[in-house]
């Protein structure tokens, strides 16, 4: 389950978030559900460095991808995600925010320009949904 926001007007204004009675499953209750919070805020270089990253497979799969991009003349850019399903963006370590194409006319991140250096910049892409019939995520900065 994804926070995605909640209902902040009409007759189903202050209702709970989340899962808050029994877990359904084709009317079947489901029972010794446990649900953990992901912190996004643990994704630090640190954490992250621990993570042993292998070669990206040939499709799309859900998972944390790395990449270095290089860049000359820092500055603001946009970072574009051509392939992608739904997810989340770290420059640096810095997190651009989440991506989902499909849910509206979003086609890039903005990335501010003190994020970037000159040279070699790390990005974290966080594929928790990929795209149908999607190959591998490329990044595009520019």
């Amino acid at each position: 389950m994804e926070s995605l926001g909640r209902v902040n007007y009409g007759p189903r204004l202050a209702e709970p978030k989340g899962i808050t009675g029994g877990l359904l499953h084709e009317r079947q209750y489901v029972h010794g559900v446990r649900a953990r919070g992901l912190r996004l805020d643990a994704f630090t270089a640190e954490t992250v460095g621990r993570v042993p990253f292998e070669e990206v497979p040939g499709g799309g799969e859900r998972g944390l991808y790395r990449a270095s991009v290089e860049v000359a003349g820092a500055g603001d850019a946009e970072l574009r995600l051509p392939g992608a399903g739904r997810g989340f963006v770290w420059v640096n370590g810095f997190c651009l925010g989440r991506y989902w194409p499909a849910a509206g006319p979003q086609e890039g991140l903005f990335v501010p320009g003190p994020v970037l250096r000159e040279g070699a910049n790390e990005v974290w892409v966080l594929e928790l949904e990929p795209a149908e019939g999607a190959g591998p995520v490329r990044v595009e900065l520019g």
